[in-house]
């Protein structure tokens, strides 16, 4: 195991739900609990597959993605250290799910295995809660998204995809490339690369090879509309407590 993953602990973590549960709650998970490493590009799960595992992000960045046509697919939602990718699981109805959870950004994690948290909910009414605390502040996430990729521009919503990032991983420095940026939000390359320079010649990024740097999020911030400020705000409201 990675030195970085085997040092992880409920004690320690950095993940915002962990941190919120309840002490019976956390006797409940923590014997089950096991640290493992994320790395870049890897499926944690697969459309259309039971999910075995529940992953409580501690570092790093999961997109959840839905398939747009037989080769394609695009992100609906982000997961960094607030979250957790077992949403079918808390709803019920996870023999099939039809979204994927992939890795954008390498890191680390606590993976509990679902029939764990089947049982941990059924046992247990404010894990229940919390839980469906997370998934209304998802539900807020991927509808406001919505809007905002139907009535903004490419670089309103390209300032609100970093600023969530940047939020999820608590880190300035996103490890992307224009590629991956590009099909995250399903536009062309060419499109992201124009957008990016423009953030950067108003000096709220550095953009090198592989690498977005928020240098200025204040600027950033407004150079977007307001979805991020409605998605921020929503999950500090529901979770912060």
């Amino acid at each position: 195991m990675d030195q970085r993953a085997g040092t992880l602990s409920i004690e320690t973590s950095r993940n915002l739900l962990l941190r919120r549960l309840a002490p019976h709650d956390r006797d409940l998970l923590r014997p089950h609990l096991e640290p493992c490493l994320l790395k870049s590009r890897q499926i944690l799960h697969h459309a259309k597959l039971p999910m075995q595992h529940v992953y409580f992000i501690e570092s790093g960045l999961v997109s959840v993605a839905a398939r747009v046509s037989r080769d394609r697919w695009v992100e609906v939602w982000l997961i960094g250290s607030e979250g957790m990718t077992g949403i079918p699981i808390v709803l019920g109805d996870d023999a099939e799910p039809p979204l994927r959870r992939i890795v954008q950004v390498g890191g680390t994690a606590l993976r509990l295995p679902s029939g764990v948290l089947r049982q941990a909910m059924a046992e247990s009414a404010s894990l229940r809660r919390m839980l469906s605390l997370y998934v209304q502040v998802v539900l807020l996430q991927t509808s406001q998204s919505g809007a905002c990729n139907s009535h903004h521009t490419l670089k309103e919503r390209l300032c609100r995809w970093l600023l969530l990032a940047r939020d999820g991983l608590k880190d300035n420095s996103l490890p992307l490339t224009h590629s991956v940026l590009a099909r995250l939000l399903g536009v062309r390359r060419p499109s992201v690369t124009s957008c990016l320079g423009v953030l950067e010649e108003m000096g709220s990024i550095r953009n090198t090879r592989g690498m977005v740097t928020v240098t200025n999020a204040q600027r950033l911030e407004e150079a977007t509309c307001d979805c991020h400020r409605i998605i921020t705000r929503e999950q500090r409201r529901l979770l912060a407590g």
